[in-house]
């Protein structure tokens, strides 16, 4: 079965949207893979919405650096984009922003790292249920990193 043109679409604007490097999905034997290039200029209006998020809150939001969906189960994990301290809040000694078992939709905050006193959001990638937190709060993430495990819906 071929992935049809809307899901590659999908996964494009996903990745324009976000800081991300490379996003890479797999269901079943089909996978989609889209790569940026680090020196690629970013488009306008992707520019300005990151320029008035980093002014108002530091950098934009991180999404998934690394989306390697199981094909049993449809579980997607969440890595971290950089390098930096892992926070389940919104900073340091916040309370968390999901737990194991929440419901979460495409895009939602579901934690921060710190890098160079800014805190940076890290977005669930798609819609489902957190199945696992894989690091501690405080904990100092690699570029890479698995922070979360979401069972995909739907």
């Amino acid at each position: 079965m071929a992935i049809d043109r809307d899901a590659v679409q999908r996964v494009i604007e996903l990745l324009g949207a976000s800081q991300a490097a490379e996003i890479e999905i797999e269901e079943g034997d089909d996978s989609i893979r889209v790569l940026r290039s680090v020196g690629m200029p970013a488009p306008v209006a992707a520019a300005e919405v990151a320029d008035a998020a980093a002014e108002e809150h530091g950098p934009g939001p991180l999404e998934a650096e690394e989306i390697a969906e199981q094909p049993s189960g449809g579980m997607v994990f969440v890595s971290a984009g950089l390098v930096g301290l892992f926070h389940r809040g919104r900073g340091p000694e916040e309370p968390p922003i999901v737990s194991v078992g929440d419901r979460v939709s495409s895009g939602q905050v579901i934690g921060t790292i710190e890098a160079l006193r800014k805190l940076t959001d890290v977005v669930a990638p798609v819609a489902g249920v957190v199945d696992e937190v894989l690091v501690d709060d405080g904990e100092s993430m690699q570029f890479g990193d698995k922070l979360f495990a979401i069972r995909r819906e739907g």
